[in-house]
């Protein structure tokens, strides 16, 4: 059975990213942000969010196969605009809150 749940890991290219971004950096965040809420309504993604410390944020998505979830996490604009790195791994929903 063909995996339909994937999660990106994200992570900054800088460890003083938080506390230090450019305009640049800020206005990929924003495409970024626009960019997952448009998944959200595909329903493509079941979550998305950042660490407080901003060392990493999670990306889950479902209802795609492993090609489609590497095209999704590779057009993300943070990883476009190389702001951040991208990791992309199979994953199971198994408890989903209604």
């Amino acid at each position: 059975m063909e995996t339909k749940e994937f999660l990106y890991q994200i992570k900054p290219i800088r460890s003083d990213f938080l506390e230090n971004q450019l305009q640049e950096e800020k206005n990929a965040l924003e495409a970024h942000f626009f960019y997952l809420q448009n998944l959200l309504q595909e329903d493509k993604l079941v979550l998305a969010g950042p660490c407080l410390d901003a060392s990493f944020g999670l990306v889950i998505l479902h209802n795609v196969d492993k090609e489609e979830a590497n095209s999704i996490m590779l057009n993300d604009p943070a990883i476009i605009h190389e702001i951040m790195t991208g990791e992309l791994f199979p994953f199971r929903i198994s408890l989903l809150k209604k």
